[in-house]
């Protein structure tokens, strides 16, 4: 665990702006950082926690604290965040968001006990239909039309889940949900790209799977913020916080205030 420069760190996915104000209300009111931000250890572009980078910058840190991580490495997975509904009229549903946001495509059959993920899919409704995009955008475009999509329901008053490829699909084939707009699994070299170039993805797309994560760090917010502090003195004051706390680990699948983790977790106290 490190305290970085907050001008040296790199989102990769664009924010909702009233999440992060509310973040930094929560922070501030707090006086302390729960959970740190998920970095490359090599250019520092941030895998997960834009939320928590964008509310710390509001509250003028000087530092962030972060977990890095070898991103090269294969322990380190990259899926996707699909959205679900459960809808009246769900293929119908489907053909009026499209046309709305006046996109072309074409729509077949599929068994739901087979269906698995497809880059070129965008919805597959409860009954089977598959919706895919006649154009041949790249990925980012595609993960801007997925988000438009959602965007387009949540309009119209549809509460929307996010979940992991695997679960969203096992859902839709129990019938739990019958409607699931499909993002695109990003490669890391494209996510480093976005970062190192600023060209933000829209808001949760990507996810990433580590081999530990670490929660409730809980790092005071003065010492985030302290005027005149090194980062070699920071960091070393951030270490023996840690040193006095109890860490327990807990396994993959365990669930955390509301949250469901795919990895081990570290949970510090």
């Amino acid at each position: 665990m490190s305290l970085i420069k907050i001008d040296a760190l790199k989102p990769h996915e664009e924010v909702i702006e009233n999440s992060v104000k509310s973040l930094a209300n929560e922070i501030s009111d707090q006086g302390e950082v729960r959970d740190p931000l998920m970095v490359d250890q090599d250019d520092y572009v941030i895998l997960d926690g834009m939320h928590r980078f964008s509310s710390l910058k509001l509250l003028k840190c000087r530092f962030a604290p972060c977990c890095l991580l070898d991103y090269d490495s294969d322990k380190i997975k990259v899926g996707s965040w699909f959205r679900l509904f459960v809808v009246d009229k769900a293929e119908r549903v489907a053909e009026v968001s499209l046309n709305a946001n006046a996109l072309t495509y074409f729509k077949r059959e599929l068994a739901l006990d087979n269906v698995s993920y497809d880059p070129k899919t965008i919805i597959i409704t409860g009954n089977g239909t598959a919706f895919s995009l006649s154009n041949n955008a790249d990925t980012v475009q595609r993960a801007r039309t997925a988000v438009l999509l959602e965007k387009e329901i949540v309009k119209r008053g549809h509460a929307v889940e996010y979940l992991s490829e695997i679960v969203a699909l096992q859902k839709l084939k129990s019938g739990e949900v019958n409607f699931v707009i499909l993002l695109p699994v990003f490669t890391k070299e494209q996510i480093r790209e976005c970062g190192m170039e600023g060209k933000l993805l829209p808001h949760k797309v990507t996810r990433h799977v580590i081999p530990s994560r670490p929660l409730r760090i809980d790092v005071p917010l003065s010492l985030l913020r302290e005027p005149g502090l090194s980062l070699a003195e920071a960091d070393r004051r951030l270490n023996e916080l840690l040193t006095r706390k109890h860490m327990t680990v807990k396994p993959p699948g365990s669930v955390v205030e509301g949250r469901r983790y795919e990895e081990e977790l570290l949970v510090f106290s």
